[in-house]
């Protein structure tokens, strides 16, 4: 066997381990938050020692760092699957953060948890969320979208759209009286979306 290979096969199984270990911290930041998170059940749920976890990642904080960056990786991975009209776009959101709940119970928890200290990741964050506006800017002198709206003030109402249901699935259920997983639900918000689309985009 060469020298390579036998260098590769650690250095694989290593990635796997870690990869196993942020899947289940996702899960168990999702469902207790930073706070109520246990190394424990991380370990447990990765069927891994927790001595491992503390290799790799320090301490819990650094676990959470570091399993929101691979969920933000994950997203900015799909990126070639985003229509590119802007009600498909809406669309393909609102339905990517039904999907995946628990990253967005991990924005949450981050907000939550936040008292002042470095957004994680911050630099590429903005810059992921400045291509966007930058399209949505596009998209206005192109004549596709109203100018009225100042383009990052649109990007936060859009974001909003696309988060409410997953962010706050009570809500839309005593308002709407549908689960937000029910096709009823999904039926009634995807043609709201389309409407306000239809709003935004010039006569």
């Amino acid at each position: 066997m060469a020298s390579s290979e036998i260098q590769n096969k650690p250095q694989k199984k290593e990635a796997s381990s870690q990869e196993a270990i942020l899947k289940a911290a996702i899960k168990e930041f999702a469902e207790r938050g930073v706070d109520g998170a246990r190394i424990e059940s991380v370990a447990r749920l990765a069927n891994f020692n927790k001595s491992l976890i503390y290799r790799y990642f320090t301490d819990k904080h650094g676990l959470f760092k570091a399993a929101l960056q691979s969920k933000l990786e994950e997203r900015a991975d799909n990126v070639e699957k985003i229509p590119v009209d802007i009600a498909e776009i809406l669309q393909y959101f609102f339905e990517e953060n039904l999907r995946d709940q628990d990253y967005v119970r991990v924005l949450l928890n981050e907000a939550q948890q936040n008292d002042g200290d470095p957004i994680i990741d911050e630099p590429w964050r903005r810059d992921y969320y400045k291509k966007h506006i930058d399209s949505l800017k596009k998209s206005q002198s192109e004549g596709n979208l109203l100018e009225e709206i100042d383009p990052v003030c649109l990007m936060l109402i859009l974001t909003s759209l696309v988060f409410f249901p997953a962010t706050l699935p009570q809500l839309a259920q005593m308002i709407t009286g549908n689960h937000v997983n029910s096709e009823e639900f999904k039926a009634q918000w995807s043609e709201s979306l389309a409407a306000i689309t239809k709003l935004l985009t010039p006569s």
